[in-house]
This record gives C-alpha cells, sequence and structure tokens, in this order.
C-alpha cells in the first residue's frame, strides 16, 4: 500500500479538476473514479442518503458509534409556522398572508378586534403605526428593524394597545417574515403590512374596522449524524468528516473509508462522521462537537475543505498533507 496516498490524492484532484484534465488521466485513476461516483447517487432525499452511507460503512467494516445504532439525532428548531387560521380583515377585506401582511415570529397568539383610527393610539384597540417613523433607509442596513419593532410593540402593549400593526406607506423597502426568530413572545399581536395593501386597504382618515386573529406554531425536527468507527485498539483516534449536502465530500469519505480498511499496520483508530444536511452541516457538526462519540482525539479531517483545482496550488498542498495524515498519523 505504499502507493495508496498518491492514490488518494489523485482521487480527490479528480473530484475538482476540469474535465479536458481528467482525460489525460491514467487508467487507474479513472477506475478510482468510477468507483466513486458509484458510491453517491444523487444525495438529495436525508433518509435514503443515511441509509445508504449505512450500508457502505457496514461494507467496509465498519461499526456503529452513535447513541442509537449508526444515528446520532438531535432536534433542530424549524421557526414558527403562521398557521392558516391567522386572519387580519380591513372593512369588509380579507387580506392575504404574506402577500398583503404577516405576523411577527414574536407576535402573541390572541385576536382583536375594533373600529380605529389610525392616526391614534387609544386604549384597548389595535393601533397602526408607519415603519418610516421607526427607521429610515439610511439606517435600514445599520440597525436591527425587528428589534425596534418588538420595543415598539411592548411600549404599545404598556399603554393599553390591543395589538399592533406596522405598516409601510413610505420609500422603505417591505420586510419579510422571519419564522427563524427566536425572541420571546410579546404581550399582544404584532403584525405588518405591505406597502401595496396599506395603500389599497388602510390609507384612509375614515375610521377602519379591524379584526385580526394570530396563530404560529413552533415546529421542529430531527436531525440525523451518521457515524462509523473502525476500532483499531490503538490509543488515538483520526475522525473524517462530511457533509451531507455535499455528494463530493460524501463520496470521498466513503472512498477513503474503503481504502484506509486495506493499511497495515493500523497505528490510529478512524471514525467517520457525515453531518445532517441542515445549514451545509453546521447543525450537525455543533451537535456532535457537544456530544462527541470518541475521546483522544488526534487529528480531524474535513472532507468539505480538501477540495482542489488546478489553479490552486495552496490547496493542492492542503489535500497532500490532508492525505499524509490520514495515511501516517
Amino acid at each position: 500500500m505504499k502507493n495508496l496516498p498518491v492514490r488518494i490524492l489523485s482521487l480527490l484532484l479528480l473530484l475538482y479538476v476540469p474535465v479536458f484534465a481528467q482525460k489525460k488521466l491514467k487508467k487507474s485513476d479513472r477506475v478510482i473514479v468510477a468507483n466513486i461516483q458509484s458510491h453517491t447517487p444523487h444525495l438529495t432525499e436525508q433518509k435514503l442518503a443515511n441509509e445508504y452511507i449505512v450500508k457502505q460503512f457496514s461494507k467496509y467494516g465498519l461499526k456503529p458509534k452513535a447513541d442509537k445504532g449508526w444515528y446520532q439525532q438531535f432536534n433542530i428548531y424549524d421557526g414558527k409556522e403562521v398557521k392558516a387560521t391567522s386572519m387580519l380583515r380591513i372593512n369588509n377585506d380579507l387580506l392575504v398572508l404574506f402577500t398583503d401582511y404577516f405576523p411577527f415570529a414574536f407576535s402573541a397568539n390572541k385576536t382583536a378586534e375594533a373600529s380605529v383610527s389610525t392616526a391614534l393610539a387609544e386604549n384597548g384597540v389595535p393601533w397602526f403605526k408607519d415603519l418610516g417613523e421607526l427607521i429610515n433607509d439610511d439606517d435600514s442596513g445599520r440597525i436591527d428593524t425587528f428589534d425596534i419593532i418588538r420595543t415598539k410593540a411592548k411600549h404599545a402593549a404598556e399603554k393599553g394597545a390591543s395589538a399592533l400593526i406596522i405598516y409601510n406607506k413610505s420609500a422603505t423597502k417591505d420586510l419579510e417574515y422571519n419564522r427563524f426568530d427566536q425572541s420571546k413572545a410579546l404581550d399582544i399581536p404584532v403584525l405588518y403590512i405591505t406597502r401595496s395593501a396599506y395603500k389599497k386597504y388602510a390609507a384612509t382618515d375614515s375610521d377602519i374596522d379591524v379584526k385580526l386573529k394570530v396563530d404560529l406554531e413552533e415546529k421542529n425536527r430531527t436531525g440525523v449524524n451518521v457515524i462509523g468507527f473502525a476500532d483499531n485498539g490503538a490509543d488515538s483516534t483520526i475522525i473524517t468528516t462530511a457533509n451531507l449536502s455535499d455528494d463530493t465530500a460524501v463520496a470521498a469519505l466513503i472512498e477513503v473509508a474503503r481504502l484506509l480498511k486495506a493499511i497495515k499496520p493500523k497505528v490510529n483508530n478512524y471514525l467517520f462522521v457525515t453531518y445532517c444536511a441542515e445549514k451545509n452541516g453546521a447543525d450537525g457538526a455543533k451537535y456532535y462537537n457537544q456530544h462527541p462519540s470518541v475521546q483522544n482525539v488526534s487529528r480531524t479531517v474535513q472532507m468539505d475543505s480538501v477540495a482542489a483545482t488546478v489553479e490552486e496550488p495552496k490547496a493542492l498542498h492542503l489535500v497532500k498533507r490532508t492525505v499524509e495524515t490520514i495515511r501516517h498519523n
């Protein structure tokens, strides 16, 4: 196996060099590429992808090393969903969610109904406030608009408002719903009306009838890291990782597992981790780092970061150094 580092280097280079350059590669290298391409059917459906990775890990002699066999499961916060029961009616017009309006993620799940003047702030009724009075275009890139609205809503609730409706009649760009805002829910509903909806439904000096309901639901999903272990009875472990959303990196990780199986003598244990694809692997990596499955780690090799092209000699050096680490450490 003296040629193993060169072969792995060739493999990784093939994953990133242009197609025209691959045509000049020798037959043995093309065999490796064909092997790695067969390892990754399109990894889009995470459950099927995880099952496939487990199959490959088992094939190359790895054993499960997670809290639930092969799978390290963890909770992923998926934000707040605006349920279909939410509504905003102005006079006889029912506004369209996400087209005309939306509730902020920090809004209370409550109802409100009253006949109001948008220019007045009276006790027990919804208040209206122009976004342009809270911020201007020059400030929008430097301040937290949502934080300013939260502060205004808290003040409105303390003064007796039953809801706060932020509208936009200025040149300020319309806001967008941020489902991942994890701010604490306020005591009153807080909604936003777009510029076009305000002009169509609420731009009047007369009183308007407002009826609203906010119904938000926190959503969570289960993330899964797949962990395989080659226990060689060594004192230290080298970890190799890849992000599930990166097909190439997963393919390279599986191929390295296959090649490392033949290395003798084995002076290290080897742990292979494919991170849940959420946020480009960030959620999975964070959870694994907080809940590691092995101790005494000598190196961690991130397959996502060893990409190289013929135009980047520094990256080629990184690949070579990484491969030598896996082979000799």
